[in-house]
C-alpha cells in the first residue's frame, strides 16, 4: 500500500510539473505511469491483487489435516511460458485433502469455451513434479503431471508489484507443495 501511495504522489507531482509549464514529453510516461496506478488501485480496492493468493507457513499441512479447510485460489494456468492468449484461461487453484487441483472458470464473454468448468488437473501432491522455484523474473508455479504440463501464474499481468510480490506468493506455494510430496526438479 505504501509503495502505491508513492507512486500516486510521482503520478500527482508529474502531473503538476506539467501543469506548471514543464516539458511535454513527461506526457506519455505520466499517462502511462497513471493508468497503472489506476488499476493497482482498482486491484487493492476489489483485494484481487497476487498478495491475496499468500500461504501463510503450514496452511497447505492444515488443508491436509481437515478436507473442510482448503484453499483456493484465483490464478491463470497455460500449457507453457509462451503460450497465446487463446491458451489461457482462468480459473481456481484448489489445494484441499492432499490433492492439487485447477478448475477453468466459465469463461467471460465466451460461452462457447470447451474447458468452462473442467477441472484440467486434480492429482495428489506426491505425484506432482515441479518445475524451477519461482523467483523475480519467473514468478510463476510450473507442475507437470502424467506429462501435462501446467504453468500458473498466481498475479494479474499489470500489477506493478507482481514480479515482487508474484515471486514470492508462488514460492510460498513451491515450498508447501514440496513439503506436502511434490518433488522438486533435480539438477
Amino acid at each position: 500500500m505504501a509503495v502505491l501511495l508513492l507512486w500516486w504522489a510521482v503520478v500527482l507531482i508529474c502531473l503538476l510539473l506539467l501543469t506548471a509549464g514543464g516539458p511535454w514529453f513527461l506526457l506519455l510516461p505520466v499517462a502511462v505511469v497513471g493508468v497503472l496506478v489506476a488499476t493497482n488501485t482498482l486491484i487493492i480496492v476489489r483485494r484481487t491483487g497476487s498478495e491475496e493468493n499468500a500461504l501463510e507457513p503450514g496452511r497447505l499441512a492444515r488443508a491436509d489435516a481437515d478436507r473442510d479447510d482448503g484453499v483456493a485460489v484465483w490464478a491463470v494456468r497455460s500449457p507453457r511460458r509462451r503460450a497465446t492468449d487463446r491458451a489461457r484461461r482462468t480459473g481456481t487453484l484448489a489445494y484441499v485433502g492432499g490433492r492439487l487441483s485447477f478448475t477453468v472458470d466459465p469463461g467471460r464473454g465466451t460461452a462457447d469455451d470447451p474447458l468452462a468448468d473442467v477441472t484440467v488437473l486434480d492429482a495428489p501432491a506426491r505425484q506432482l513434479e515441479l518445475g524451477p522455484r519461482p523467483r523475480w523474473l519467473r514468478p510463476a508455479l510450473a507442475v507437470t503431471h502424467e506429462g501435462s504440463h501446467h504453468l500458473f501464474d498466481l498475479s494479474p499481468p499489470f500489477d506493478l508489484g507482481a514480479g515482487a510480490v508474484g515471486a514470492v506468493v508462488t514460492a510460498a506455494w513451491w515450498d508447501q507443495l514440496v513439503e506436502r510430496g511434490a518433488r522438486p526438479p533435480t539438477t
